[in-house]
């Protein structure tokens, strides 16, 4: 059945970027091999498929300078590194990627015009179609003298904050068999994590929240997303 692209977005690690008016899909293509032979049926050439290339995504938008997932493809493309991206559609479907910022035009100007916006992410390796959601955690708890993590840990709620801290650290350990579990603090990826294991010391700021994001993949499905905000508070 149709579908309105209204609620489409896409994501680089942990933060979505903000003022599209276009994201394109993955243009995958295939090379082709010659595998025609002396008898090849009709005297017709026959192919078999070469290599794949995922080809290149396309957005474009408005310009928001202060927009942390602007701000991240223009970082990402001074320094040329490799990063995950996911183009999450309103019917439950997305394709997830690894890839590197090869266009970017930050901030068009035109009479009577709103300030635009584009880049383009071509893709390293594939770019799978997944029409699923992984299962997600199936257990989430935190450390730190005094913290208590609200509301309780439930399978279906993604939100949570750890508040009442008054260690100067803390540690998250998320539990999801055959799951890759990434952890972002403030938008800035940490560490993998490791299902069931403590993560590395967080370290906290007195009254400055901090904001955990955990997301949960597994192979071939789209991506959980978990985020918890700790309070240090004395």
């Amino acid at each position: 059945m149709p579908q309105r692209s209204l609620g489409t977005k896409i994501r680089i690690g942990a933060n979505f970027i903000a003022g599209l008016t276009d994201i394109g899909p993955p243009q995958k293509s295939a090379e082709t091999i010659d595998a025609t032979t002396l008898d090849s049926p009709g005297g017709y050439r026959t192919f078999v498929q070469g290599f794949k290339d995922a080809g290149e995504v396309s957005i474009s938008g408005y310009f928001e300078s202060g927009d942390v997932g602007q701000v991240n493809i223009d970082s990402i493309f001074e320094s040329g590194a490799f990063e995950t991206f996911e183009i999450l559609y309103p019917n439950g479907s997305s394709y997830t990627f690894s890839g590197i910022v090869t266009g970017l035009n930050g901030g068009s100007a035109t009479l009577d015009g709103l300030l635009a916006w584009e880049a383009t992410i071509k893709i390293s390796g594939s770019a799978p179609l997944a029409t699923t959601a992984s299962s997600g955690l199936t257990a989430l708890s935190l450390t730190g003298a005094g913290g208590t993590l609200s509301p309780a840990f439930s399978a279906g709620n993604r939100s949570y904050t750890f508040g009442g801290v008054t260690a100067s650290s803390i540690t998250v350990t998320a539990t999801a068999a055959s799951h890759a579990l990434k952890l972002y603090i403030d938008g800035v990826y940490s560490q993998d994590l490791t299902s069931g294991s403590a993560s590395a010391a967080i370290a906290l700021t007195l009254n400055v929240g901090k904001k955990l994001t955990i997301i949960a993949t597994e192979s071939g499905k789209t991506s959980v997303v978990y985020e918890i905000v700790a309070i240090k508070t004395a």
